[in-house]
């Protein structure tokens, strides 16, 4: 009996080991877990750490990117009118020295030293009231419209040189005429480029290269007395627009005139 009895105390003991070791496995299976948690979580933090600061420098790269055109537009000075004037003046010379050189053998001299003379002779009698108004005007007209026959020829070389001048040359010179590089200024697009059809309507009114056309078909198709008041009308336009366009580029922050406004133009300093 007693023997039983030692052997069944044997066993509950065994028994009882084997749960605490099984107790003793179990915790430390769940701090090992807990363990790899935390150390996982340190890793993730650390990782978070490390790409916030990439994300702030491209988001300040992105600002900066952004921020580059801006600083481009503030570069783009308006020309004064003074050095445009200037400029003006200077490439009209050029033009005149050409088609002068050009049309000259084309010029009667005899003939326009004669209707000179005669344009003389009538305003002064007009001046003495020798003449009457009506009288005056016929005179005139009849005076002019000889004149632009007789120089028909020259306004028509004028009329090309200035279109090769102030539309060709300028457009593939980087919208510089020799007048304008002179005075370090240059017409420049609202848009990206410029073009042909930009350049005639900037040069149709202020080269005054309209007038010109006008005056010439009316020369060719009309009589004297609508040539002489028709292109009297349409001088006077051309020197309104001509007075507008200096109030506007003078009062105006990027320099527009007439001409500018309508064929969205710029004149900048370089």
């Amino acid at each position: 009996m007693n023997n039983e009895e030692e052997k069944k105390k044997k066993t509950t003991t065994k028994k009882t080991t084997s749960k605490k070791g099984s107790k003793t496995t179990t915790t430390k299976k769940k701090t090992t877990k807990k363990e790899n948690v935390t150390k996982k979580d340190l890793v993730e933090e650390v990782k978070e750490e490390k790409v916030k600061p990439e994300e702030g420098k491209e988001e300040i790269k992105e600002e900066v990117i952004e921020a580059k055109p801006v600083k481009e537009e503030k570069k783009d000075k308006k020309a004064t009118l003074l050095q445009r004037a200037i400029a003006f003046i200077l490439d009209i010379f050029i033009v005149s020295l050409i088609s002068s050189l050009i049309a000259f053998p084309f010029v009667d001299n005899d003939k326009a030293e004669k209707l000179s003379n005669e344009t003389t002779e009538v305003v002064q009698k007009y001046v003495d009231g020798d003449m009457s108004l009506k009288t005056y005007s016929t005179e005139m007209a009849d005076i002019t419209y000889q004149m632009a026959k007789s120089n028909g020829t020259v306004t028509l070389v004028t009329l090309v040189c200035e279109i090769l001048y102030f539309v060709v040359f300028q457009l593939y010179n980087n919208g510089q005429t020799i007048g304008k590089k002179v005075l370090r200024i240059k017409v420049v697009s609202d848009n990206k480029n410029l073009t042909m059809n930009q350049m005639i309507c900037r040069s149709l009114i202020v080269n005054s290269i309209l007038l010109e056309i006008i005056s010439f078909c009316f020369m060719l198709f009309a009589g004297k007395t609508i040539y002489f008041y028709g292109v009297a009308i349409f001088e006077m336009i051309q020197y309104v627009v001509l007075i507008i366009s200096i109030c506007m580029i003078m009062g105006s922050k990027e320099g527009k005139g007439v001409h500018d406004r309508l064929a969205h133009t710029r004149v900048i300093r370089l």
